[in-house]
């Protein structure tokens, strides 16, 4: 949509568009680990450093060094391990295929499992991330921003913290903290002047779905519920982490079913507007429901990403002659140093885009 403007036009032509985006009724971000990298390694590279180490025989198609899908790799490890087990048939391999499962499954919670303190930058991009949300919807009478994310990771939700921001994960109690879906359909109000016919809204409020799990998500089989907290060092069995689902959820796929069901009604509501950061297009069930979506005239599908990336650039190709999706990549200059370039859909460029009439980078 930029095309003939000077790089300065471009970038001001971006950030305007952004910031009245922005404004959006029902405004939800869709962040992928690319948000979280270098903090947190990408775990595509966690996977192809991991598979020396594994068994060879139980590794299947995912010998090949290209394919770097670790989360594809734990499902096709847990399918076939549900196989054996109910088909009551002896498989030479089953223990190499046991031991990949908890090998795999081990090292991608350790790389997530990071001390956050070390890692100021990335915390403060989140922080930055969401003050600029709402410096930009003040202090309207807004839906919640809706924050889907495939990350593990807790940057969101510190960040939140640190900003002195309120937001729901779907967990309710404080002590013993239970997945409860109908927390995301709860608002926060300010009772303060609860003698007025209207009480206030809590404006700064996020509903943050983290559709794959999370780090500190514990199925408790004592009482038979998803709970939030750490995980001890022998518990690695009982993270969600998607789509290592445990055994005793599998029939209800709780919460994950619950918390995809929110993405797509959200996504379906009039006037909304997605904005995708990080995320390179991977997981096809998230695409199909993205897709579903474009299909409203009044739904605003804002991409950051590169076409130099397969999957994000079939996902557009795809799509690109609607009207209501917009792609924003390439390479930016530094104007301290010219010869140096960086993507601009990292996710600092992408803050720059929202600080609407700041002076170029």
């Amino acid at each position: 949509m930029n095309n003939g403007l000077s790089f300065s036009k471009q970038k001001d032509a971006i950030r305007l568009f952004i910031s009245n985006k922005l404004l959006s009724p029902n405004l939800n971000f869709f962040i992928g680990s690319g948000c979280s990298f270098p903090a947190v390694p990408l775990m595509g590279k966690t996977f192809k450093s991991l598979k020396k180490d594994l068994h060879d025989a139980a590794l299947g198609n995912y010998r090949s060094e290209e394919n770097e899908d670790i989360e594809g790799y734990l499902n096709w490890l847990h399918t076939s391990l549900n196989f054996f087990e109910k088909s009551d048939m002896y498989h030479e391999n089953i223990e190499k295929f046991q031991d990949n499962y908890a090998i795999t499954k081990k090292v991608l919670i350790e790389s997530i499992n990071i001390n956050y303190n070390d890692h100021e930058d990335a915390l403060k991009l989140y922080k930055d991330f969401y003050n600029e949300i709402f410096s930009i919807r003040n202090n309207r009478d807004f839906s919640p921003v809706n924050v889907f994310t495939t990350n593990y990771d807790l940057f969101n939700e510190l960040a939140m913290e640190n900003a002195n921001i309120r937001y729901t994960n779907g967990f309710r109690g404080t002590i013993q903290r239970i997945f409860d879906p109908t927390e995301f359909h709860l608002r926060l109000v300010d009772d303060v002047n609860r003698y007025k016919d209207k009480w206030s809204i809590v404006r700064r409020f996020v509903k943050l779905y983290k559709i794959h799990g999370s780090i500190d998500w514990i199925y408790d089989s004592k009482i038979g519920k998803v709970v939030q907290r750490r995980a001890n060092k022998d518990e690695s069995e009982n993270v969600l982490i998607y789509p290592t689902i445990h055994k005793h959820i599998e029939t209800q796929q709780t919460p994950y079913s619950e918390l995809f069901r929110e993405f797509s009604i959200n996504l379906q509501k009039p006037n909304s507007t997605l904005v995708v950061m990080g995320y390179g297009f991977p997981d096809q069930h998230i695409n199909q429901l993205i897709s579903q979506a474009l299909s409203n005239e009044d739904f605003t599908l804002i991409i950051f990403s590169s076409l130099l990336e397969d999957k994000a650039k079939s996902f557009y190709d795809n799509h690109k002659d609607l009207t209501n999706i917009h792609f924003i990549g390439g390479r930016m200059t530094k104007v301290e140093n010219p010869s140096d370039s960086e993507d601009g859909h990292h996710f600092s460029n992408i803050l720059g885009y929202m600080k609407a009439g700041e002076g170029d980078d």
